[in-house]
């Protein structure tokens, strides 16, 4: 809680505009103020090439960045240090699309129809959801982490019920959605269909503002609850008001198709990226939306860009790293309990609290435990974690083998 009730407090202290493109690349791009010229500018700050096939989707989790490919891998990049950190392998497909909640959890979407959801850390996948018959479009999480929502090519909607990992709600659309996005707060959510937005109230679950564009729609992002912008293959950027249902204003961004649209309230800032290769910043009048943003800087990447993600590298306080220190102990040992419970068991009790003996020697016992399976890399047994498909299988017998000799 003291975490969460801080980090008011803290500030931006860096931000990474990191997009996947056609060709194959992760490219990164650092934002901020020259302080030379006293402007706005992005400069590249790193590139990567691990991936085969075409990066279709990206996000930003916590320190990490999760890129999927055409490949059927998501490549992790702990962008903090600049370093690989492994990739995950589970679903049979292109990866269509990646989310992220609470820095916490990834959830990605493939053409095999499933969303995956990865654990932060240890990296393994804790639910298979059997979403799609023809593949998954998009996927967007409710702030509470409660509730998801997905679209697929059956041209279906479906309500994620995440604390019992289920589907509780299908409801049939008029066609493929392009896209699916929640309000920040959670009161209303959108859905693209080619040319149109319904936003729908979560009250209601019906439809309370339909947007009809006139060319096709390729993304959109909520400024507030209740401003959203919506772009695609139009040159200009709409900006609509959901309680008054009326558009506030449009502008002008890119001269091709928009691939790629967010925005930062953190620093008040959309970033928007093209297939012409341009990446664009742009800065509002505080917080009203009415007036048109002003470019303040944009880069040509000469490449193809397929996503876009912003990742923000906050200011924290001295007690605050090492609170952060504390919760990757926690995980650590959240990998080692997980180890030694059979993989097929969702729910079981940790083996070492069912053994006999006092607190203090069960501690001891997970200790020693934990300095026999960590070895000197942290990212090297993140990447097992993530890598292989029967990961589980395989790290639970080692595991029991451990603990055997151990005692």
């Amino acid at each position: 809680m003291a975490a969460s009730d801080e980090s008011s407090e803290k500030v931006v202290e860096a931000v990474e505009v990191v997009v996947g493109t056609y060709e194959e690349f992760i490219l990164g791009y650092k934002f901020g103020m020259d302080e030379e010229n006293e402007k706005y500018g992005l400069t590249m700050s790193f590139t990567n090439h691990s991936q085969s096939r075409s990066i279709r989707a990206i996000a930003s989790v916590d320190k990490y960045i999760a890129a999927g490919s055409a490949d059927e891998s998501i490549n992790l990049i702990n962008i903090g240090a600049r370093v690989e950190h492994g990739s995950l392998q589970k679903q049979c497909g292109t990866i269509t699309c990646l989310t992220e909640h609470d820095g916490s959890y990834l959830f990605s979407g493939c053409e095999d129809g499933t969303i995956c959801i990865w654990k932060k850390g240890s990296w393994l996948c804790e639910k298979t959801l059997k979403a799609h018959i023809g593949g998954v479009v998009d996927i967007s999480v409710h702030p509470s982490g409660k509730l998801a929502l997905s679209i697929g090519k059956d041209k279906a909607m479906k309500t994620w019920n995440l604390v019992k990992g289920r589907c509780g709600y299908v409801t049939n659309l008029k066609g493929v959605a392009d896209a699916v996005k929640w309000s920040p707060e959670g009161d209303y959510y959108a859905v693209s269909i080619s040319n149109r937005v319904d936003i729908y109230s979560l009250q209601t679950a019906k439809v309370v503002y339909s947007i009809p564009v006139g060319k096709r729609i390729s993304c959109m992002t909520f400024l507030n609850d209740s401003t959203i912008a919506i772009a695609g293959d139009k040159e200009e950027v709409e900006i609509h008001e959901i309680n008054s249902t009326k558009k506030l204003t449009e502008f002008t961004c890119h001269k091709v198709r928009v691939k790629a649209i967010q925005y930062v309230p953190e620093i008040k800032m959309l970033f928007t990226a093209s297939n012409d290769g341009y990446i664009k910043a742009w800065s509002f009048d505080k917080k009203n939306f009415r007036k048109q943003p002003k470019l303040v800087a944009e880069i040509d990447t000469t490449c193809r860009i397929t996503c876009m993600a912003v990742w923000l590298k906050w200011g924290m306080a001295e007690g605050e790293e090492a609170e952060e220190v504390e919760v990757e102990d926690e995980q650590e040992q959240e990998i080692t309990d997980d180890d030694v419970e059979d993989s097929n068991t969702e729910n079981s009790d940790d083996q070492i609290d069912d053994e006999d003996g006092s607190d203090e020697e069960q501690q001891e016992q997970v200790t020693k435990k934990r300095k026999k399976i960590q070895e000197p890399s942290k990212v090297t047994n993140k990447v097992k974690a993530g890598v292989n498909k029967n990961t589980k299988v395989v790290d639970s017998k080692q595991a029991r083998k451990k603990l055997r000799k151990s005692k």
